[in-house]
C-alpha cells in the first residue's frame, strides 16, 4: 500500500525490478493555475482526461485492469489524506485552502466512483 510519504519513493514492482511509485508524477493543480497548465493525453489515440479513460489504457502500459484499480485506489487512499499530510508539513492554511480545489477534483469524485 503506497503510504503518504512515498509519492516520490521508487517501490519494487517485482523481484529485481524498480519502478516509481504509482503516486510519482501526480502534481496537484489547483483552479487558479488550471488554465495555465498543459494536460498530457493518455495516450495518442485517447485525449479525454478522465481516470476511466486511464483504467481503460492500463494494458498498453503493462497492468491488467485489475492491478490498474489497485493502483488507483492506493493513490486516492494516499492522496485523501493530502489536508492532514499539509498540516503536518506545517504549510499555512491559506496555501492548503488554494489546493482543496485540486484535490476535491471532479477527477477525485470519479476515481471514487470506479473504486
Amino acid at each position: 500500500m503506497i503510504q503518504r510519504d512515498e509519492f516520490f519513493r521508487a517501490g519494487q514492482r517485482s523481484p529485481g525490478r524498480w519502478a516509481l511509485s504509482p503516486a510519482y508524477d501526480l502534481n496537484p493543480v489547483p483552479d487558479i493555475d488550471r488554465r495555465h497548465t498543459p494536460k498530457t493525453a493518455i495516450t495518442e489515440y485517447q485525449e479525454e482526461h478522465t481516470i476511466a479513460a486511464a483504467v481503460d489504457s492500463a494494458p498498453r502500459f503493462g497492468l491488467k485492469a485489475a492491478e490498474a484499480k489497485v493502483i488507483l485506489r492506493e493513490v486516492f487512499n494516499a492522496a485523501s489524506g493530502w489536508r492532514n499530510t499539509g498540516k503536518q508539513l506545517r504549510t499555512k492554511a491559506s496555501t492548503l485552502d488554494v489546493y482543496a480545489t485540486a484535490f476535491g477534483h471532479p477527477l477525485r469524485d470519479e476515481a471514487h466512483q470506479l473504486l
